[in-house]
């Protein structure tokens, strides 16, 4: 199957709802014989290529002889870099066959200077396809293909056409990549549920829920502010995962140094880094950053000091727990080092103002009998911390502030996920530091989406966490937060972590 065909499948989906573009993409997979690039594609399963908007408008504008302003021109009229390079030319023919397995390889180039040889690549390839290959090349290529279609999707389309259980899918991801579990399913084999050592699993994620659906048979751990990584050890190989799954082993040369003291081996620990004080006490979250941005990691080591606490085991002397109890997973590791803080039994609240009163966030009441659900929120960890509205939030857009932010972006125009898109819930200027605000104004310029007005508008890459008092409801449905204030840039998290529209109407 061609890409060809593939992008005339992305058109035909386009704009329908979800249900209706499982079953076309899963008819659909029946003509193709190269599944597993098709599934890499739709799933993003490549790494993020060296390219962003700004370097993709001007290399289209060279490739085409054009000037970058006629470029930037025509996003002010179509609002996406797909439909421009479209309508440069509309009946524009393929003159190249590209195999998926080759687009596919296209994705995975790192796309260097001007005037490099990826250049030259990436002219051949854009004017030897078709107007519709064009345009789903470069939203690919960009990652925002805009069509609602996600990691979700994807695995609703292998259980259809495979004809599995979306349980049974799901519990196949959690040890395999989507790109793997299509190449078993195509061979009808049973993906193996094996948690090989630097296999990373997404983590389990916790839920803010009343009192009254606590879990009744809990357990309570401190809830730490800290970022939430993986660590993995087999011998005296040591990886250590942030909440992305990106490798930052070499960020804690003194937590790999500690965990290699640890008397087991060959296991996988979920847990959290949190910055501390000379004294052990909890140090306010921002300094983590000297330890996620450092290039100089021994010189981070001694500017922020940081503690490793574990309260997780997804596998221990190489046999994988998740499916076993918390109660039992806990028994599993009960002779492990920097354990979590916990409670078995007695009063949560009395825990809570504890974890209070030492300098936490709050809490986390899991269900002792649950297992671990990889990439869930679930009701089975109820997070608990003081009275204020939290979200995780994107940016959608900004404008410059005045006076001593008139360098930077002042103003953020902030939103959560709606259904494969995002809607917006109003501005935060509040919470950021001068230093949060020049690298939010470096990180969001490589992201502008579009101009108009002084209001500069970007792709969904930056996440926020922030707080507020309440959530409001105007009497034309808008949805907005009052006192909004920013608590840290959630670089640990990507957009579809942001919380859903659902999330805030609970809220409410």
């Amino acid at each position: 199957m061609t890409w060809t065909k593939l992008t005339n499948l992305m058109e035909a989906t386009d704009n329908l709802i979800p249900t209706r573009q499982i079953s076309m993409i899963s008819k659909g997979m029946e003509n193709f014989e190269d599944n597993e690039s098709l599934v890499t594609i739709l799933s993003l399963e490549y790494p993020s290529a060296n390219m962003g908007l700004a370097k993709a408008k001007k290399w289209i504008a060279k490739s085409f002889d054009l000037h970058d302003e006629e470029i930037d021109g025509d996003m002010v009229i179509y609002d996406d870099l797909g439909d421009v390079i479209y309508f440069l030319d509309p009946s524009a023919i393929s003159t190249e066959a590209f195999s998926l397995a080759s687009v596919v390889r296209f994705l995975n180039t790192e796309f260097n200077a001007l005037d490099s040889e990826s250049f030259n690549l990436f002219s051949h390839i854009i004017q030897s396809m078709s107007a519709l290959e064009r345009k789903w090349f470069i939203r690919y290529l960009l990652r925002t293909p805009r069509n609602g279609i996600n990691e979700g999707t994807v695995l609703k389309v292998l259980a259809k056409h495979y004809d599995k259980k979306q349980a049974e899918v799901k519990k196949h991801r959690s040890y395999n990549n989507l790109t793997s579990l299509t190449a078993y399913y195509m061979r009808d084999e049973t993906p193996p549920m094996i948690l090989e050592h630097g296999t990373f699993v997404k983590p389990m994620l916790a839920k803010a829920v009343p009192t009254r659906k606590w879990p009744k048979n809990r357990i309570v751990d401190f809830k730490y502010d800290g970022n939430r990584y993986q660590i993995h050890r087999s011998g005296s190989n040591v990886i250590v995962f942030n909440r992305k799954g990106r490798v930052v082993t070499q960020q804690y040369p003194d937590i790999v140094e500690s965990v290699l003291k640890y008397e087991v081996d060959n296991f996988a620990f979920d847990g959290e880094i949190y910055p501390i004080n000379a004294d052990e006490t909890p140090a306010p979250f921002q300094k983590l950053g000297t330890r996620v941005h450092s290039k100089n990691h021994a010189e981070a080591v001694e500017k922020c000091p940081v503690k490793w606490v574990i309260f997780d085991c997804l596998k221990i002397e190489g046999k994988n727990v998740m499916d076993l109890p918390y109660t039992e997973r806990l028994e599993a590791m009960k002779n492990v080092p920097d354990q979590a803080e916990r409670q078995i039994g007695g009063d949560p609240m009395a825990f809570y103002n504890r974890a209070i009163a030492e300098g936490f966030e709050g809490i986390i009441v899991k269900d002792a009998s649950a297992p671990y659900q990889p990439g869930k929120r679930s009701v089975s960890w109820a997070k608990h911390k003081p009275p204020r509205i939290e979200l995780d939030v994107v940016v959608i857009s900004a404008t410059y502030g005045e006076g001593k932010r008139s360098g930077v972006f002042g103003r953020y125009e902030i939103a959560v996920r709606d259904e494969g898109t995002y809607t917006s819930i109003g501005w935060v200027g509040t919470g950021f530091s001068e230093a949060d605000l020049i690298r939010l104004t470096n990180d969001l310029r490589r992201n502008v989406d579009s101009y108009k007005n002084n209001v500069f508008s970007f792709l969904p890459r930056v996440v926020l966490e922030v707080s507020a008092d309440i959530i409001t409801k105007d009497t034309n449905g808008n949805i907005g937060l009052r006192f909004p204030r920013v608590t840290r840039i959630r670089d640990d998290k990507f957009p579809q972590d942001a919380n859903t529209i659902e999330e805030v109407m609970e809220m409410m």
